[in-house]
């Protein structure tokens, strides 16, 4: 997937952490909605960092995504004329765009993104947001699914918990790069404690990167009552992908 690369580990911390300020507040979809659409008539200034989040969300309302391509079109052009840090951050911008579209899972933006496929500065982006885009169309409802929302946790939380226990392995592994770089809630690290628990032992080539990010994930939490979990997985996974992520401290 494309998100996680787009911007150094460091920085997409960062603006995971700015993004939770502004959308942490437990919420519908459509008010989620509502806010990134502000977001996205507001300062362009704050678009590069404010989307980062959206691969997290589980968003596919057209009121916001049309506002996204419409910004997309009418700035493309005048970024790629800007030079220096400006027009890095420019393009930046405009690399966000073009990712969120993917994000969205909705097929109506497929001939916009294909207009960026042979771009020498976007087209890379093009083609993840394009590969995303049916992926998302899958995942965000799973995301996003209101039903399964536990009232005590907070939004971000929720959907954590909803990527975790979803059936499918790459979007256990989107949970557990956003319990990585964010969630830190106890009841979401239990559930990801579950299903390192249920899958350390897998020896499908397919869900090795998955269960590692879930090993990774749990680590970084360095809660104490993992370490035995973690001790299982360091001695016992058959992978050794997934054994180098098991640390822990008594």
């Amino acid at each position: 997937m494309s998100f996680a690369t787009l911007l150094p580990a460091r920085f997409v911390a960062s603006a995971l952490i700015a993004a939770c300020a502004v959308f942490s507040t437990a919420a519908t979809v459509e008010e989620d909605t509502d806010r990134y659409l502000k977001v996205v008539q507001g300062d362009v200034a704050q678009h590069a960092l404010e989307l980062q989040d959206m691969a997290w969300m589980g968003l596919s309302d057209p009121r916001l995504f049309d506002a996204i391509e419409q910004r997309l079109l009418a700035d493309h052009v005048a970024a790629d004329r800007k030079e220096g840090k400006d027009g890095k951050l420019d393009r930046l911008r405009i690399a966000r765009y073009i990712l969120a579209l993917g994000f969205s899972g909705q097929s109506k933006y497929v001939p916009t993104l294909q207009k960026f496929r042979g771009d020498l500065d976007y087209g890379r982006f093009a083609k993840d947001a394009l590969e995303d885009m049916p992926v998302y169309a899958k995942w965000n409802p799973v995301i996003s699914n209101r039903a399964t929302f536990d009232p005590k946790l907070g939004d971000e939380a929720n959907r954590a918990i909803n990527m975790l226990r979803s059936d499918d392995m790459m979007l256990k592994r989107l949970g557990a790069k956003r319990v990585f770089f964010q969630v830190r809630d106890d009841a979401v690290l239990d559930v990801l404690a579950q299903q390192v628990e249920q899958n350390y032992m897998s020896t499908k080539d397919e869900n090795e990167d998955a269960v590692a990010w879930l090993v990774k994930a749990l680590s970084q939490a360095r809660r104490t009552g993992d370490f035995t979990l973690l001790r299982k997985v360091q001695t016992q996974a058959p992978s050794g992908k997934i054994r180098r992520y098991a640390y822990y401290q008594r």
